[in-house]
C-alpha cells in the first residue's frame, strides 16, 4: 500500500509541473499602451503635447500644460483601434505602432484623421512655465 501512495504522489507531482508551462502560457500578454504616461513628442500647436494615460480599468486620463485634465472612457475596438469619448463626441484611433517607448495613433476627427506621436513620459516631468 506504501508502495500505492508514493507512485500517486510521484504522478501527480509530475502532473502538477507539467501544467504550471501551460497556465503561464495562457496568460495575457500585458498590453505596451496600458500603464504608461504618454506625451505628444511634436504637436502642431508648438505648445508642450497632451499627456494621455490609458488604464486597465477602460479610464483614460488626458492632461496638457494648458488645459485641465479630464477622466474618459475607453476601449479597443478591435487589436488596432482605440476609441474614447470626448465631451459626447466618439474619438476613433487607430495604433499605428506601440512599444514600451514610442506610440503612434491615428486620430480621426470628423472627416480629418491626424497623426499624434507619443513617448513616455520621463518622470519626473513638469509643465513648462506657459507665455501669457
Amino acid at each position: 500500500m506504501n508502495n500505492l501512495y508514493k507512485t500517486l504522489a510521484i504522478s501527480l507531482s509530475t502532473m502538477a509541473t507539467m501544467a504550471e508551462p501551460i497556465w503561464a502560457a495562457q496568460a495575457p500578454a500585458a498590453d505596451p499602451l496600458v500603464g504608461r504616461a504618454w506625451v505628444e513628442t511634436k504637436p502642431q500647436s508648438g505648445l508642450p503635447g497632451v499627456m494621455m494615460v490609458f488604464m486597465a480599468d477602460g479610464s483614460l486620463l488626458m492632461d496638457s500644460c494648458w488645459e485641465t485634465y479630464a477622466l474618459r472612457k475607453w476601449s479597443r475596438a478591435s487589436q488596432d483601434t482605440v476609441t474614447w469619448d470626448e465631451d459626447g463626441a466618439k474619438i476613433t484611433a487607430k495604433v499605428q505602432s506601440v512599444s514600451p517607448t514610442q506610440l503612434t495613433l491615428r486620430v480621426k476627427a470628423g472627416k480629418d484623421t491626424v497623426e499624434h506621436r507619443y513617448s513616455v513620459a520621463k518622470t519626473p516631468y513638469v509643465c513648462p512655465d506657459m507665455k501669457r
